[in-house]
């Protein structure tokens, strides 16, 4: 099977972050050529006035919440926590899949083609990810038995699903942790031993809110980063959510073992968690930062084309310096970067010869993108364009979406059926 994208501007994000005005031929699933391609396909979408870009990947997720998208605005994590659990108890596993499937369509609609989840029952999340079509980085959580609602040994839990999706094409199975205020150190090592048995990456929250630090310190004599570091559970397979609370010295921590980390700032914003990640220093320091939404429930959307501008501009703001975060380093953020935090930048997040045909096209027609030219295309992705601009998103060589219609699911029956049961669930 070929597809073959003709016209665009290819933003290749490659080492040279290379603009190409061209096409890309894909064939078997693989980038088969950049640039001016003479040669037929199977498929044909026209690119004209259209960039070209390596599909986004949203490196932290809870996707099966989209059914509890609105029900605590406006209030602080301790009490969309509360709010969040009593829903949460009620989930059957047919819900999960249905409000992962409802994630992925909103996610293909914008361009997103990864993303990276922390949850349970992450077996059903991997059935949406396959009927929709997406590539889905799942981490099973964990958590202390005393503080979860799945049935059995939550470690035990996860060993399972990574035994059981290995080798899968579209899903990669990994080990997650919940955060230091749901799991002890036991809880911890024992994740870690399943993840590095199987040979997987591993998932966790760190330092998210204030009171999460203040309360491992009280509790430890340590913050979270220098505890983690201090158990051994740190290191270049691991992808931490959010750090906003760190010191200097946390970040030197988190760059020395060669951890990821997800930047939130949506999320974090709307919980008032205060502070601001220090993302500028992160990179600095040679962290591999990506970008996530977080869940629908404390970010009622998952576009990262939001989520990119905001990025940028909150640095810019509480830096009170217009240089900070450029158009360009954002972009990385949702691409390349991403692909190295997930440790899967030999198949992602650039647009080169041989790697997987994982690609959005994002149409620059608008209103709101003109006047569109080479100078300004990638300030325009990242401060002018919205998820509702992308025309065609694509993974694997499958087009899973085109001209406005997703291809792989029926998107009006699940957002019915979604519907109905977020209903359900609120009113039980």
């Amino acid at each position: 099977m070929s597809l073959l994208l003709r016209g665009g501007s290819v933003v290749t994000q490659d080492a040279s972050r290379r603009v190409i005005m061209g096409d890309v031929l894909v064939e078997d699933g693989r980038i088969a050529a950049v640039g001016a391609v003479d040669a037929a396909a199977d498929e044909v979408i026209d690119c004209t006035r259209c960039a070209v870009l390596p599909g986004l990947i949203n490196a932290h997720h809870h996707v099966a919440n989209t059914l509890l998208r609105g029900i605590a605005d406006d209030v602080p994590l301790e009490a969309l926590l509360e709010k969040a659990f009593a829903v949460d108890a009620k989930f059957t596993r047919r819900d999960v899949q249905l409000g992962a499937l409802l994630g992925c369509v909103e996610m293909i609609r914008s361009g997103t083609t990864s993303f990276h989840d922390l949850f349970y029952w992450e077996d059903e999340i991997a059935r949406a990810v396959r009927e929709a079509g997406m590539r889905g980085f799942l981490s099973w959580v964990t958590l202390d038995r005393g503080l979860t609602t799945q049935r059995g040994d939550p470690v035990k839990n996860a060993d399972a699903f990574v035994s059981k999706h290995l080798g899968d094409p579209l899903v990669t199975p990994s080990v997650g942790v919940q955060g230091v205020y749901a799991a002890s150190e036991e809880t911890y090592v024992r994740a870690k031993e399943a993840a590095d048995r199987h040979g997987v990456r591993m998932h966790t929250h760190v330092s998210e809110t204030r009171p999460e630090v203040y309360g491992h310190v009280e509790k430890t004599g340590l913050r979270p980063v220098e505890w983690l570091e201090k158990i051994g559970f740190l290191s270049d397979r691991l992808l931490a959510a959010h750090a906003v609370w760190v010191t200097r010295n946390e970040v030197r921590a988190l760059a020395r073992h060669g951890v990821g980390v997800a930047h939130c700032p949506v999320s974090n914003m709307k919980l008032a968690s205060g502070g601001v990640a220090p993302v500028p220093e992160m990179l600095e320091d040679g962290v591999r930062v990506s970008l996530g939404t977080d869940s629908p429930i404390s970010n009622n959307g998952m576009d990262l084309f939001a989520e990119m501008k905001v990025a940028a501009l909150l640095h810019k703001a509480t830096r009170w310096d217009a240089g900070t975060m450029p158009a360009q380093t954002v972009l990385d953020l949702a691409t390349v970067r991403a692909a190295d935090a997930l440790g899967v930048a030999s198949e992602l997040g650039s647009i080169e010869v041989g790697k997987r045909a994982d690609l959005a096209v994002v149409s620059m027609r608008g209103a709101h993108t003109t006047p569109f030219y080479p100078a300004n295309l990638i300030s325009h992705l990242v401060y002018a364009c919205r998820g509702s601009d992308v025309r065609a998103t694509i993974v694997d060589g499958a087009v899973l979406m085109a001209d406005g219609i997703v291809r792989t699911v029926d998107e009006a029956d699940v957002v019915a059926r979604a519907q109905e049961t977020a209903l359900e669930l609120l009113e039980a």
